[in-house]
């Protein structure tokens, strides 16, 4: 019988690395030696780096569905945004890291097609969520309605995934949070 308490040690390791040095830039023998194990048992869990990186990607895209239960029901636009940029924001501020979305972009072309895949669809459920935010917002009168939902979606995820990386690149993580108040600068009715 497996442990479970190492597959999700496994796991935390492997995205605090992928977090940190991307894809590419970490092995499953980082993993063995970060957690003291032999490099062999970490395939008791799991099968090759794809099917860590697979594992990631769905334990971020349940994350990500917990947090939007969470936010979602009774937070303005506003604050639904700020809320997201925060999450980058603590993300920056731990060791400079990114978003899994993010670190997985930098290596995507050198990724294993399943592994895409996954990516893919993540970050389809990503940006269908930003733009019922944007469409919803409209309704409600909070957003401009001149701007198209689907091309806005768009700019905030590009803006959320390039401020994680220009943060590292400066040594600012409050420059994300500054990007968030930014966008809604553009998007936000005045009043």
């Amino acid at each position: 019988m497996r442990n479970t308490g190492t597959k999700e040690k496994i796991l935390k390791e492997g995205r605090a690395l992928l977090q940190s040095f991307g894809y590419n830039g970490f092995s499953f023998q980082d993993i063995a030696d970060k957690l003291n194990l032999k490099k062999p048992s970490l395939y008791d869990h799991y099968e090759n780096k794809e099917a860590l990186g697979i594992a990631i990607i769905q334990n971020y895209s349940d994350l990500f569905d917990r947090w939007v239960a969470k936010i979602s029901v009774e937070s303005s636009f506003r604050e639904k945004i700020l809320n997201l940029f925060q999450i980058y924001y603590f993300f920056a501020k731990d060791k400079k890291k990114v978003c899994p979305i993010s670190a997985f972009s930098v290596d995507f072309q050198s990724l294993p097609k399943g592994l895409q895949k996954e990516i893919r669809k993540f970050n389809q459920k990503w940006l269908v969520w930003l733009e019922e935010q944007i469409v919803l917002g409209q309704k409600q009168n909070e957003v401009v309605k001149s701007l198209s939902p689907q091309a806005m979606a768009l700019f905030i995820f590009n803006q959320g995934l390039g401020c994680q990386l220009q943060a590292r690149l400066q040594s600012d993580p409050d420059s994300v949070v500054t990007s968030g108040e930014d966008i809604l600068k553009l998007l936000l009715k005045r009043a």
